[in-house]
């Protein structure tokens, strides 16, 4: 079988946030034609992450493989360097480990790679859930949420602009990122001795 793309969820001690993103992967299983894959990369948690993917491959539908893999670099880079390492699609899809997918959202993220084929990587919309109704000039706060909701035309994200697309919800080409980012990344994400983001700006900006 051909795995045409690979869903990949970095993730760190997150297996109470987990189900949500696992429970909708799962029923899109039930729709969808193409033949994909679900990574969930342990980016060294310390909670029960392991187990509950463990859990979830017992009743998982076996063609759209659930697999698991443990990354014990810290730093979100290291977690998505992996994940592109392990995957077997050319297309890589990344979810946040909060991130829940529309049930649309697989086979829209494969098509659209088809259909540009020279696209390195592409961006979705992501929209915000919320408990309460959001005051009149959260706007202004969305982008920093990563909130991102930019028309349902698609849009060329140019390098004089100096905007991206987010991380969570971006689609990746495989080989775009073997071609252009290197095997150690300069920023690698947040650790417990170090608040330096920005991994995400440049593994884009490389692409």
């Amino acid at each position: 079988m051909v795995i045409e793309l690979t869903v990949a969820i970095p993730t760190y001690n997150g297996h109470k946030r987990l189900p949500e993103v696992l429970d909708r992967l799962r029923d899109c299983c039930q729709q969808d034609q193409l033949s994909w894959e679900v990574i969930v990369i342990d980016n060294n948690s310390t909670d029960g992450t392991a187990k509950l993917v463990e859990a979830y491959q017992a009743n998982w539908p076996t063609q759209y493989p659930l697999r698991y893999c443990f990354e014990p670099k810290q730093g979100a880079a290291y977690a998505r360097c992996r994940a592109i390492q392990e995957a077997t699609g050319e297309l890589v899809g990344f979810l946040d480990d909060d991130t829940i997918p529309s049930m649309s959202w697989i086979a829209s993220a494969y098509a659209f790679g088809k259909s540009h084929p020279t696209s390195g990587a592409y961006g979705s919309q992501i929209h915000g859930v919320f408990e309460v109704t959001p005051p009149p000039n959260f706007d202004k706060l969305a982008p920093f949420l990563a909130i991102t909701e930019r028309g349902c035309e698609p849009l060329l994200y140019e390098p004089h602009k100096k905007l991206l697309p987010p991380s969570a919800g971006l689609v990746v080409r495989k080989q775009a990122w073997l071609e252009s980012m290197p095997s150690r990344p300069i920023l690698t994400g947040r650790t417990k001795s170090s608040m330096l983001t920005g991994e995400d700006l440049e593994m884009l900006s490389r692409i």
